[in-house]
């Protein structure tokens, strides 16, 4: 779960970064910023302020994902690992599921 936890708080850095960024090149956000994470335990870490226990040993620089959903800039949303597209990009599939996941970025296989 920590591994998780950590990568949901860099990925929603990232996000965080990207919409100054765009709401500086054009014009701000208004839409609420949608990150999907297939661990539902990191889900509820983040949006509980309160940290358990058996999260001490992390960093408290990784809790600044609770501030950032409280806030209501970014909305992590539990997506099962079955049907995270991104697993095209870092997992060895099969045919079927390669060409679900590449139809479902918008992508053509040849």
């Amino acid at each position: 779960m920590e591994a998780e936890y950590v990568v949901a708080v860099h990925a929603t850095k990232e996000a965080v970064w990207l919409c100054a960024l765009t709401g500086s090149l054009t014009f701000p956000l208004t839409m609420l910023t949608v990150l999907h994470c297939d661990n539902q335990s990191a889900i509820v870490l983040s949006k509980n302020g309160h940290h358990h226990a058996q999260m001490k040993h992390i960093d408290i620089s990784f809790h600044f994902i609770c501030e950032v959903v409280e806030n209501r800039s970014i909305s992590l949303v539990y997506c099962p690992t079955g049907l995270m597209m991104a697993d095209l990009l870092t997992k060895l599939l099969n045919h079927s599921k390669m060409g679900e996941h590449a139809a479902g970025l918008g992508l053509l296989l040849a």
